[in-house]
């Protein structure tokens, strides 16, 4: 049975079971417009999130009837939308007098925690996010679902690395009788001009709260930040976002979707392009990536003057002109490349010369594995925490580590570096113990690459938006005899006082054929000593 009317939040959660099948766990989280617990779902036996709807009491009696009649409408509306980044709805129930909606649990960070706690993110980072929230919003409006909360607390980052939008029309959508203004509802930071000035939803409106949630987790704030609510709100409509402390290329895009007038707003159609061609250039001020290229190709680079950083910022929005946007857009990821094609020609090659230093003399992950003492990789015997491939097992090391690894495989260990490779000795992955990051773990691979191996190519380094944070870095390199080969190293935080590098290396020309086999080596891998936590590992960045 259910709860009482007013006695879900002083009984034990463990108690409470809605409609005989939703035993709600534990409250995950509360906001304004009711609760949402973990719970498990008797009946089919799986773990659910389920959304306790209650109506903000200020309001008035009718709009509080409409909102918890038109959530269930809403949500049943967005039970229909079948798309990996939208969260899931499994069921909506009446009990005890109030609205229950049960979702998918998704065990994860929300985007403002991410960015609140660890910092703003790369340019990069923040496109990729945004164009899978993008093709998010897309499948609910085709749908015939608009969000109108499009904010980064409903942002989540799953553990697995997936970006889901939740809560579609759960919050802020209400259907209105003719005649009567629309309750405004939604997050005062993220919430359109027009939805305030004058009750309108529509697809344009969830398009700019998209790009308030581009612009804070690029900034670490919203584009109308002030002390009071009102003071944001009178902003919202009479100034335009504030100017950016972070520039890059993504602001203008972010300019585009925060244009006031939603006619003139950037669409989804031009927006979609642009962020997708972030993601794949050399964009941001930490991350250096590039193209990747074929093996053994030739990489000349030469200097550039580097323009003034407001170049990458679009003109006042107020009133920008639409056929201007794609222009804009192509100009501002140019401009970066610029930026960044200057930066690191002077820094790798020491200035316009287009000749590399001389390559130092390290040991490379490949020569270490193949001189250590080896025997073949056996597995633990336990249940693996992550599903494992035909052809896998899972191995706890004595070294403190634990993860997944094929069949046939060796294990080694030479200079403290515990090494396994195949049995041809084409691929390695090799596991280093390290001290802490002390927050500059991108630090790390700069220092290490000023010592690059023989023929080094970089094809990119930044930061890891990751538990505890870390860097990676991606290159190719000549040894004295055999092939081309390709690295992929990884820092990992693991704790306060220590971190573990990871290095993958195999043939250049099998690169992207290996590419699965390094996911599934990095989505297991775990600290012994913290089996809990995992680490979100992007995987590389092209």
């Amino acid at each position: 049975m259910g709860p009482e009317e007013d006695g879900a939040a002083g009984q034990q959660a463990g108690d409470l079971v809605v409609a005989d099948r939703y035993r709600l766990l534990a409250l995950a989280g509360s906001g304004g417009m009711g609760r949402v617990w973990r719970a498990h779902d008797d009946l089919l036996d799986r773990e659910v999130a389920v959304k306790e709807v209650l109506a903000p009491a200020a309001l008035p009696y009718m709009d509080r009837t409409e909102i918890l009649r038109n959530t269930v409408r809403e949500a049943r509306a967005a039970a229909r939308l079948d798309h990996p980044n939208v969260i899931r709805v499994f069921d909506v129930v009446r009990a005890a007098g109030r609205s229950w909606i049960v979702m998918e649990y998704v065990p994860s960070r929300s985007l403002h925690d991410i960015v609140t706690r660890d910092g703003p993110l790369t340019h990069r980072h923040a496109a990729r996010i945004g164009a899978t929230l993008l093709d998010a919003l897309d499948a609910a409006h085709r749908a015939g679902v608009l969000h109108l909360d499009v904010k980064p607390h409903n942002v989540l980052i799953a553990e697995d690395g997936r970006v889901v939008l939740t809560d579609f029309g759960l919050a802020t959508i209400v259907a209105v009788p003719a005649g009567r203004a629309e309750p405004l509802l939604g997050s005062p930071h993220y919430i359109a001009p027009e939805r305030l000035r004058d009750g309108v939803s529509s697809r344009e409106a969830d398009l700019w709260s998209l790009g308030a949630t581009l612009y804070m987790a690029v900034e670490g704030r919203a584009p109308y930040a002030r002390p009071q609510v009102a003071e944001s709100l009178a902003a919202l409509l009479h100034q335009p976002p504030d100017p950016p402390q972070h520039p890059g290329p993504l602001h203008t895009v972010i300019a585009g979707l925060l244009t006031a007038d939603p006619k003139r707003r950037l669409t989804a159609g031009d927006a979609r392009p642009a962020l997708r061609d972030l993601t794949r250039r050399a964009v941001g001020v930490h991350a250096v990536p590039a193209p990747r290229r074929p093996a053994d190709s030739d990489v000349r680079f030469r200097a550039a003057a580097a323009p003034a950083v407001a170049a990458l910022i679009a003109e006042p929005v107020a009133k920008p002109a639409p056929a201007r946007w794609r222009g804009l857009l192509v100009a501002g990821i140019a401009t970066a490349a610029v930026i960044l094609v200057a930066a690191v020609a002077v820094r790798i090659y020491g200035g316009g010369t287009g000749t590399p230093p001389a390559a130092a003399a390290v040991a490379s992950p490949m020569d270490a594995c193949s001189t250590a003492q080896s025997s073949p990789v056996t597995g633990s015997g336990e249940d693996a925490p992550v599903s494992l491939p035909d052809g896998w097992l899972w191995h706890v090391d004595a070294d403190g580590f634990a993860l997944a690894v094929p069949r046939g495989w060796h294990r080694g260990a030479a200079g403290g570096d515990v090494c396994f490779r195949d049995a041809d000795g084409d691929r390695s992955f090799t596991v280093q113990s390290a001290g802490p990051l002390n927050g500059r773990p991108l630090q790390r691979w700069q220092d290490a690459e000023r010592k690059a191996p023989p023929g080094y190519r970089r094809v990119s380094m930044g930061p890891l938006l990751i538990t505890g944070g870390g860097a990676d870095w991606e290159y190719s390199w000549q040894p004295a005899t055999g092939p081309r080969l390709h690295t992929y190293r990884m820092l990992l935080a693991a704790g306060d006082d220590r971190s573990y590098a990871l290095t993958w290396t195999t043939r250049d020309a099998d690169w992207d054929l290996d590419r699965s086999i390094l996911r599934t080596l990095t989505d297991g891998f775990r600290d012994s000593a913290r089996p809990a936590v995992t680490w979100t590992i992007p995987g590389p960045r092209h």
